[in-house]
């Protein structure tokens, strides 16, 4: 297959890369903002330059794995939410629709409230926070466009190798050998995962043409966020990531005591019996970090 993959600096766009590429498809990735060796120039604003990429890879799927996921910053630009996570994909799904190809676009279980997580694929999504709402928005758009067509994956927690270092692992790990204490949100719950988990689960699903809304998370729904914490340095300590004696522990309580701009729904963990049953696998566990060092 051909695949262009929108997003290739990002953590998930990065390891559907490799998993592609390993897999013998021949791949094609994008950068805005972060370039990396390989990867080519694209802003989703320039719609003239989408049109040309698309026609000189002429892919069979087109991955979205951009946009804009600081929450904050959504809640604080809601224009720009909406235009990065929503309106910009649905006008990629509209050029896939004109060109012939499939689409998946990376959404998130944040689409839910987390009142009542862990979430299957069929629950009603009802999202609190603008960032939630935008990709809620684009899922819909982009369903609309493309009918079975359109592929909609949905992660939770994710982690894994990082240019940009930026998920919670790097972070902790930063802070640990820094003997920094961290302040961790006791009632946030979700399924730690690895992108390459995703990429897996994300390639088999494409090689298969599916469609529609699968949860591809790892298998610790109820995980807590002081949970996961303990996972990483635990995991640190034994395998010498950290220096010891260097960890200051951590302070946990309410996120409500953060006093974010966005509101974050609590629970969403997301149940993954659909996708074990289609593509078994057992993902990656929270404290599988070596590769980070």
């Amino acid at each position: 297959m051909r695949i262009l993959v929108i997003g290739g600096s990002g953590l998930v766009g990065s390891h559907v890369l490799s998993e592609a590429t390993a897999r013998g498809h021949q791949v094609t990735g994008t950068y805005r903002n972060f370039p990396l060796p390989g990867l080519v120039p694209l802003d989703l604003a320039d719609t003239t330059a989408t049109q040309e990429l698309l026609l000189a890879t002429n892919p069979d799927w087109v991955v979205h794995a951009a946009g804009w996921t600081w929450v904050d910053g959504c809640e604080s630009d809601p224009e720009r939410a909406h235009r990065e996570n929503c309106d910009q994909p649905a006008a990629v799904a509209r050029l896939c629709r004109e060109r012939g190809c499939r689409f998946a676009y990376v959404s998130t279980t944040y689409v839910f409230d987390g009142q009542a997580g862990p979430y299957t694929e069929t629950d009603r999504p009802n999202p609190i926070n603008v960032y939630a709402k935008s990709k809620w928005a684009a899922e819909q758009q982009i369903q609309s466009v493309l009918a079975d067509r359109a592929l909609i994956p949905r992660v939770i927690c994710v982690w894994g190798r990082e240019a940009q270092r930026k998920n919670f692992v790097y972070q902790t790990l930063k802070a640990l050998r820094e003997g920094r204490s961290l302040w961790l949100p006791a009632d946030q719950i979700g399924n730690p995962t690895w992108a390459g988990d995703i990429a897996f689960w994300l390639a088999g699903l494409m090689e298969q043409d599916e469609s529609g809304v699968w949860n591809l998370a790892g298998d610790r729904e109820n995980c807590t966020r002081v949970e996961w914490f303990c996972a990483i340095r635990d995991a640190a300590r034994q395998s010498g990531l950290v220096p010891a004696g260097s960890d200051p522990g951590y302070e946990a309580g309410p996120t409500a005591e953060l006093k974010q701009p966005a509101p974050r729904p609590l629970h969403c963990g997301a149940r993954i019996q659909r996708i074990q049953k289609r593509l078994p696998r057992t993902p990656r566990a929270p404290g599988m970090i070596g590769e980070l060092s």
